[in-house]
């Protein structure tokens, strides 16, 4: 049975995983070093990927411990519409090739830094303030998936 720690723990995985995108996105705005960028990336996209479309059924092993928890994709639903993930999608996906307008990069890197640190704050927020279905699930009125 799901616990209101199991929730806590989802969102602060969520938090963390946000995090580490935004610190690699800084690296290229800041230095223009895309090493952590490279690494980071395709987890980013893959996730938000399936956060956006659901029908997405196979995820790395870092992406689906990021966007198989009810309570992650619902922090991102509560953020961006369908439309702005996509967005992002694309923008993280022009950021994977290396372009010699390293300032369209740069721009790019903060959009999403944006994004991700919006998410983090929500997510944040919300291992401090569970969900009504979070406190339902401790309490065992509900049952998990």
């Amino acid at each position: 049975m799901a616990t209101l720690h199991d929730s806590r723990s989802q969102y602060l995985s969520l938090a963390l995983f946000s995090r580490q995108i935004i610190d690699a996105l800084l690296d290229l705005v800041r230095s223009g070093n895309r090493e952590k960028l490279g690494k980071a990336l395709p987890d980013a996209i893959e996730s938000l990927q399936a956060a956006t479309d659901s029908r997405n059924v196979a995820l790395s092993p870092a992406a689906s411990r990021i966007v198989t928890s009810y309570d992650q994709v619902r922090t991102i639903d509560e953020l961006f519409p369908l439309e702005d993930r996509r967005q992002m999608i694309q923008t993280l996906k022009a950021l994977e090739t290396t372009n010699p307008d390293l300032e369209e990069q740069r721009n790019r890197a903060l959009q999403a830094i944006e994004f991700f640190y919006k998410i983090e704050n929500r997510a944040l927020r919300n291992s401090r303030h569970p969900s009504p279905r979070a406190s339902r699930v401790a309490r065992g009125l509900c049952l998990t998936n």
